[in-house]
């Protein structure tokens, strides 16, 4: 009963503070109110008043006694169950707490808890962290009004209309956040990542395609033509770009019928085939007294990794990209559970003036990876190829194939030469072609989709 009674005591003194914390908000210089005069020297801010409040409903909280029951206050509304001013509990027959007269003076009263200086304190405290949250949520809008405009800038840098289309198109890779994704940052992702053989039972093998050729098909500008320009991919680890064709404006090549294939140069790894494969196709005709330069093919390529044949661990397809001033096709064969092979050649001894291709058995289609007409007659040491990347299905036991042809000394041989995909590994051979004797190697490494 002495606790109940001190319980319901401090919950009247909490009343009147709260009470007197209301009048000093609406006159903070002094003023009265029934329980009289408040000092002028007490500062106590509408913030206060609400925490006296929530203090005031936590001392009541905890239980009521009431003909012998105690009823939590979290089981009936707050305001339902009684009024600080008609509070009148009763423990066997008996008042614990009198009944406060609206007329009692209570002029200069200062409840014996009341410290200035905790209460200032808390009112700065109060103050600072209402500040603080209001500068986070004015940052948090700048920074998305600052996203939304970076995001902005690319999209409308990538749409664009296309006459022959006759309608705005996607010219490059569009599903991503461009203000924390960078279009234009290249993929730091190397070869041969995974090709010793403690990964062989950490990875498994991954989906994938290679881009055997890039051709165009018609010129609205007639041919030959001169173009330049840069084609790129994005594949499934990090959608970045990855550099297939890259040529400025004073190394033109030259198409000069129709069909002709660009020199390719890339992909300088192997290409995951998750869900897409992205070519943005970006190029243009130099020609002479006509500027500014004439935008002859630009769109986007999308190679559908969702929809590939289980029947069949390699196929071969092509894609078409109808605009501008041209029609330009691109074969990919899509191989199903691959291993990426990185290959070079190295001319040991005698001459080397010829062409090698690099594909896989069974399939008729090939990668041109080095052409004396075009890259020049091979010296001593490492043949520099244009690409040296390819993927190739493992689990059919398809081998990867390089057809050689040497034409040094008038006379033409033809060779070829294969070698048996590992997972991983690595393999040498050495072989005389003609008057050339080449010694070619090839890694084998495993791939994954993630970065």
């Amino acid at each position: 009963m002495e606790n109940y009674s001190l319980l319901m005591g401090a919950a009247a003194v909490m009343k009147m503070a709260v009470e007197m914390a209301a009048v000093s908000m609406e006159k903070p210089s002094g003023g009265t109110s029934r329980f009289g005069r408040v000092p002028e020297q007490t500062p106590v801010p509408q913030i206060l008043a609400s925490r006296w409040r929530r203090l005031f409903r936590t001392a009541a909280s905890s239980c009521y006694h009431r003909r012998r029951r105690f009823i939590m206050v979290s089981e009936i509304p707050f305001e339902d169950m009684f009024d600080v001013e008609d509070l009148e509990p009763f423990v066997y027959g008996k008042s614990a707490v009198k009944k406060l007269d609206d007329e009692f003076e209570v002029e200069g009263l200062v409840p014996f808890f009341y410290n200035e200086a905790t209460w200032v304190a808390w009112t700065e405290e109060e103050m600072e962290r209402q500040r603080r949250n209001k500068e986070e949520k004015e940052e948090e809008e700048a920074e998305k009004e600052r996203r939304a405009k970076a995001h902005e800038k690319v999209m409308d840098s990538i749409i664009e209309y296309d006459p022959k289309v006759g309608d705005k198109v996607y010219t490059r890779f569009f599903l991503r956040d461009f203000s924390v994704f960078d279009i234009n940052e290249r993929s730091p992702v190397l070869p041969m990542r995974y090709k010793d053989s403690k990964y062989k039972t950490e990875f498994g093998f991954e989906d994938s395609a290679n881009i055997l050729s890039i051709s165009v098909v018609s010129s609205d500008e007639g041919f030959p033509v001169n173009v330049y320009g840069s084609i790129i991919a994005r594949d499934s680890i990090d959608y970045k770009c990855i550099d297939l064709f890259h040529r400025r404006r004073d190394d033109c090549q030259s198409i000069n019928l129709e069909g002709d294939t660009l020199v390719l140069t890339g992909p300088g790894r192997g290409l995951v085939l998750v869900d897409f494969i992205y070519l943005e196709i970006d190029l243009k005709i130099k020609k002479e007294g006509v500027y500014p330069d004439k935008q002859f093919s630009k769109g986007l390529i999308t190679i559908d990794g969702r929809v590939l044949s289980r029947d069949k661990d390699v196929v071969v397809t092509s894609e078409r990209l109808d605009s501008f001033r041209s029609t330009m096709e691109v074969r990919v064969a899509t191989v199903l559970k691959a291993v990426e092979a990185t290959f070079k050649f190295k001319l040991v001894g005698g001459d080397f003036d010829g062409k090698i291709t690099a594909g896989m058995s069974d399939i008729d289609e090939a990668i041109v990876i080095y052409d004396s007409k075009k890259d020049g007659v091979a010296k001593r040491g490492v043949i520099k190829l244009r690409r040296r990347v390819m993927t190739v299905c493992v689990s059919s036991r398809r081998l990867l194939r390089f057809h050689v042809k040497n034409k040094a000394g008038g006379v033409v041989t033809k060779l070829i030469v294969d070698f048996t995909p590992q997972s991983p590994g690595s393999e040498v051979y050495e072989f005389q072609c003609g008057r050339g004797n080449l010694r070619g190697s090839v890694v084998w490494s495993l791939m994954d989709f993630r970065p």
